[in-house]
């Protein structure tokens, strides 16, 4: 991604201060098209994963199209994420395109196929790989949804690949009643932080979920969508949401308390409905919002998706991830070379050199690259490769431009007043930025909101790290307990 001038965001800054200030949709019940065009574009200006520069977009009705071309198809998805955020924009018409440098299609093939085989996750042979012109078909049978997921990331993040059709089937299962799918997804979208209290209603007919109601964004549209997705026996989602401005008065302000033994058991059913994970062997304990995993998973990319469900569940405070990855045994020097591999051939991070070392089992990591985001993506490429059992990262991330704290403080206030979750709340959270790291106080309503406002500020760049002490309404924690104050 091109560097962002410096004189570029201090113009772009000052503008945002301005209209953050009197811009009549802020204080209006809605954006205007021209509002939102706006603070679409800043906030892909300030995106540290997307060239928003080669981006053009246009807002029509609160419905926003993007169009222009990236480098990956990673980077066209968290354009169309990010901007799903804004507040009024009520849907996103993607026509980005990806132009992803010329590769021949064998060679494409061939190094969608090693990844695959490469990864800790994908266990199921006979995965075809066919690619025409840049655009890749995954076509075969997988065990789990995991798997599912896993190759078509896996081929979209090669380099040189335009376009993934992921057609890929899941094996059935001995099958469950339509009547426990809905209970099941029901109470899924009532766990997690962004549904909760949202007017959704969930029919089940012969395994596929439909969606109906209405919602307050497309962000929570497609929230609402992926929060069902991965549960037990569900062949299909129909998303039937309606996107509308005024829902946002009908969800409560304040979120329920759950006791430490119903906090418990709502993480240890969110990691047991969730297909891609192996949940028997994970330990949840609770205190005060603080929840504990301990056990053991197959590999490390369920150790990261056990903690992200954890932590997205109402009412957990913050996450301590003490699973255990157990790994296939594997000769040193061969783990080396499929890192290596991976590294290379990647399209986020694949010109970059990152050099690996492994020691049983153990791989560290060097090199330069621009973004904490390329380095923490190249972390999560090395800790799933098949043997691998720890990654110390000690990349360093090389900036040509640094913003003072000032800077980053500024930006990250601007941020929480764009996002659609955060932007009720954005005058009772305190943000201070002190050599990078980040601390936001306050207290909020919502715990979409909380989490919302730490990864507002984890993704600004410049920012390496966030000390999220905000609090929610009706909690009482001992935070200060928790959290190590940033020196």
């Amino acid at each position: 991604m091109n560097t962002k001038k410096k004189t570029v965001i201090a113009v772009m800054g000052t503008v945002i201060l301005g209209l953050t200030l009197s811009a009549p949709g802020l204080a209006a019940d809605r954006f205007t098209d021209a509002d939102i065009t706006f603070w679409v574009k800043a906030a892909l200006r300030q995106d540290e994963r997307v060239d928003a520069s080669r981006i053009s977009i246009a807002t029509s009705e609160g419905i926003v199209t993007l169009s222009g071309d990236v480098d990956n198809i990673t980077a066209r998805e968290y354009a169309e994420r990010e901007a799903k955020k804004i507040n009024g924009v009520l849907g996103v018409i993607n026509q980005i395109t990806v132009g992803a440098g010329w590769r021949s299609d064998a060679d494409i093939e061939l190094v969608v196929r090693r990844r695959i085989l490469n990864s800790a996750v994908i266990n199921s042979e006979g995965i075809r790989v066919k690619s025409v012109d840049g655009n890749v078909t995954l076509t075969g049978d997988v065990d789990s949804w995991s798997e599912w997921e896993e190759a078509g990331l896996l081929a979209g993040g090669v380099r040189g690949v335009n376009e993934v059709a992921n057609k890929l089937m899941v094996l059935p299962t001995a099958g469950r009643s339509d009547q426990e799918i809905k209970n099941d997804a029901v109470a899924a979208l009532a766990r997690d932080v962004y549904t909760n209290n949202l007017p959704i209603t969930v029919t089940v007919t012969d395994g596929v979920i439909t969606l109906t109601g209405s919602v307050g964004n497309a962000f929570e549209k497609d929230r609402a969508e992926d929060t069902v997705r991965w549960i037990s026996d569900v062949r299909r989602v129909n998303n039937s949401l309606d996107v509308n401005w005024i829902e946002r008065r009908g969800v409560r302000a304040t979120e329920e308390v759950p006791s430490d033994v119903e906090l418990q058991r709502s993480v240890r059913t969110e990691l047991g409905e969730d297909w891609r994970l192996s949940g028997s062997d994970i330990a949840v304990s609770v205190s005060q919002g603080l929840v504990v995993l301990d056990g053991s998973v197959p590999n490390n990319a369920e150790k990261r998706l056990a903690e992200k469900d954890a932590r997205d569940v109402v009412g957990v405070g913050w996450v301590t991830n003490n699973l255990y990855s157990q790994v296939d045994e594997r000769e040193d020097p061969l783990i080396e070379i499929d890192v290596r591999f991976d590294l290379t051939t990647d399209s986020t991070v694949g010109a970059f050199d990152i050099t690996p070392r492994v020691v049983n089992g153990i791989v560290t990591l060097a090199g330069n690259v621009h973004t904490w985001h390329q380095k923490y993506h190249a972390g999560e490429l090395a800790a799933d490769v098949r043997g691998v059992r720890q990654v110390i990262n000690n990349i360093v991330v090389a900036r040509t431009n640094w913003e003072s704290d000032a800077e980053l403080t500024k930006e990250i206030t601007k941020r929480l007043t764009w996002n659609w979750t955060t932007w009720f709340v954005n005058d009772d959270i305190g943000v201070t930025v002190k050599n990078g790291v980040a601390t936001l106080t306050g207290d909020v309503n919502k715990w979409a909101q909380r989490k919302e406002a730490g990864d507002v500020a984890i993704e600004t760049p410049g920012v390496w790290k966030v000390d999220n002490r905000l609090t929610v309404k009706g909690f009482d924690y001992p935070w200060d307990e928790w959290y190590t104050k940033p020196s």
